[in-house]
């Protein structure tokens, strides 16, 4: 497959899937709704995909990235009456400036420390959403956020207008990882020191892409409060960060589809699973399992190649059963 055709692949995935989704809803009605589900993970997760998969550098902060954008864009509303097409752009700005702050010093601490340090962010997050009074709406939250511009309240349109923004994200990601730049942030997965000796700018190269996953996430923030009208400080938080890394950990932290097939299969798991004991047994042991099996993900190269494996010869079994294969091997011998 040619470099041109494997840029499209994702985004046509994308397209055709979101299609037959949205076709089915027709007698489903409540699939419609779900797709709004998995676009909004879809767009959290697809950054940190871009961060973690491609350039090494975890982040348990997503939730709470969309969270501020979320109450940016409520508090600007519900309080000094912005309309939501105004307050997307300080949704987006604010969370990707707190985290281009923050990114510097951050940043040089090993995977497992990175990982607690901004856990602990998203804990630093909510508590100040909770101590903040009349004016974050406190432990009970904002209300009476507006819709969102031009599509409303409309289910399918809402999760049209969401998918569309995913699907631009997925382009944007395809191209990235097969550019200068995905190159070289590749290179500092694999080798921070060998980059720096290249000429790569490893510490601003990864706070503009830290600051660039907290934008995205803020902007799928906005899509929250103005799609439900309402938000609280336990509505995107640590636990939605956790869930977060492990659909880009499930469905592949290096393939551009892997975190939107971890969002779908978590968002339809959810669902389906009676009670939040057995939401835990069951996603921590299919992590557990991954981890064992293909860290890379579902969609990794390895799990591809056993997958391939397997068919092939489900293939040659199905074919040695057929009446005649047995004359026919034999007198080709």
């Amino acid at each position: 497959m040619s470099n041109e055709a494997k840029l499209w692949t994702a985004p046509a995935v994308i397209v055709v899937g979101f299609c037959i989704v949205m076709l089915l809803g027709i007698a489903q009605p409540s699939l419609h709704t779900t797709m709004f589900t998995i676009g909004l993970y879809a767009l959290i997760a697809l950054p940190l995909g871009l961060i973690y998969g491609q350039g090494g550098t975890i982040s348990m902060a997503q939730g709470s990235f969309a969270a501020l954008g979320a109450y940016t864009s409520a508090i600007l509303c519900t309080r000094f009456g912005f309309s939501p097409t105004l307050s997307v752009i300080p949704a987006v700005v604010m969370p990707a400036c707190v985290a281009f702050l923050i990114a510097r010093p951050i940043l040089r601490l090993p995977e497992l420390s990175l990982a607690l340090v901004t856990l602990s962010l998203g804990t630093v997050v909510a508590v100040g959403l909770q101590r903040g009074g009349d004016f974050t709406g406190s432990f009970v939250g904002l209300s009476g956020a507006p819709p969102l511009p031009l599509v409303g309240n409309h289910p399918v349109w809402v999760a049209t207008t969401l998918w569309a923004v995913v699907l631009i994200v997925v382009i944007m990601y395809s191209h990235f990882v097969h550019s200068a730049r995905g190159r070289s942030l590749n290179a500092i997965r694999v080798d921070r020191l060998l980059a720096e000796s290249m000429g790569v700018n490893v510490p601003f190269d990864l706070s503009i892409m830290f600051a660039i996953a907290a934008g995205i996430a803020g902007l799928a923030g906005w899509f929250y409060v103005h799609t439900l009208g309402y938000i609280a400080p336990d509505s995107l938080g640590a636990h939605t960060s956790a869930n977060i890394l492990f659909m880009v950990v499930l469905g592949g932290r290096r393939a551009v589809l892997g975190p939107v097939l971890g969002a779908t299969f978590f968002t339809f798991a959810n669902d389906f699973l009676p009670g939040a004991e057995t939401h835990g047994l069951f996603f921590g042991t299919i992590l557990v399992l991954i981890l064992l099996l293909s860290p890379d993900g579902i969609l990794s190269p390895q799990a591809m190649r056993v997958l391939r494996r397997l068919f092939s010869r489900r293939d040659r079994v199905s074919r040695a059963r057929l009446p005649g294969t047995a004359e026919v091997t034999e007198a080709s011998r």
